[in-house]
């Protein structure tokens, strides 16, 4: 898979978009092959700090939308949410080539393309830095961005951080090509973390965040966060603490 991309222009009124969150607009990013929904909180002020977050896999749209739920409840103003690849875009590829939301849904060129739309989002709005907020291969998807790119925090919820361990906790197949957060624990040592938990969790357990944790020497911070109860899709009415 080999992917040259160009990034294009915001597009905005996509009627085949199925997310209303209040008080954003929708946009469309193109690039050379694929398209990115993207949803900008409004009155997002230049010259401060962006908040992205990233949503989880589907297949290719998730049912549960966790990570457009904390945007919606997030009350900073310079707010961002992200679908990935082929959620909630008429991108003519996906009906084609399903393998880029499905088993290569980590791929490095993937990741890459996901960077330059957020580089493009961090210098529309001249961002001095970019939080990322992941939920399940959101999360993924930050901490790879996270090891090649300037973020000055991750926050995960559910969050795959390991991709193989993920595989052999839900006794599934390695996923190809992935690029896995695991693999790159030298850097992200460097990146304060805050990893959310659920009690409940059995698709990405606590002791998969701790011992995600506990191989990184000596980070700058990172923790992890249990709340109690919750299971991997039961984060709507969880507060985060910022």
């Amino acid at each position: 898979m080999k992917y040259s991309f160009l990034l294009a222009l915001l597009l905005s009124g996509c009627a085949w978009m199925s997310p209303d969150p209040s008080g954003f607009t929708d946009r469309q990013v193109k690039t050379e092959y694929l398209t990115f929904a993207v949803w900008e909180k409004n009155g997002i002020e230049e010259g401060k700090p962006l908040r992205i977050y990233l949503e989880g896999d589907g297949n290719p749209n998730p049912s549960d939308k966790i990570a457009l739920y904390f945007a919606e409840q997030d009350s900073s103003s310079n707010v961002i949410y992200m679908g990935r690849p082929c959620q909630w875009t008429n991108d003519k590829i996906c009906k084609t080539k399903p393998e880029i939301y499905k088993e290569q849904r980590f791929h490095p060129e993937i990741i890459r393309e996901t960077e330059e739309v957020i580089l493009h989002l961090k210098n529309k709005y001249k961002a001095p830095s970019i939080e990322l907020v992941g939920y399940d291969g959101g999360a993924t998807v930050a901490l790879n961005l996270a090891s090649q790119m300037n973020i000055s925090r991750v926050i995960t919820i559910a969050g795959i951080l390991d991709t193989n361990a993920y595989a052999r906790q839900n006794d599934v197949k390695e996923i190809p090509d992935a690029q896995n957060p695991a693999d790159k624990l030298s850097i992200l040592t460097e990146v304060p973390q805050v990893h959310y938990v659920g009690g409940r969790d059995e698709i990405t357990p606590r002791y998969t965040a701790e011992r995600f944790v506990s191989k990184m020497r000596n980070p700058r911070s990172a923790t992890v966060k249990s709340v109690p109860g919750i299971g991997h899709t039961d984060w709507k009415g969880v507060q985060l603490d910022y």
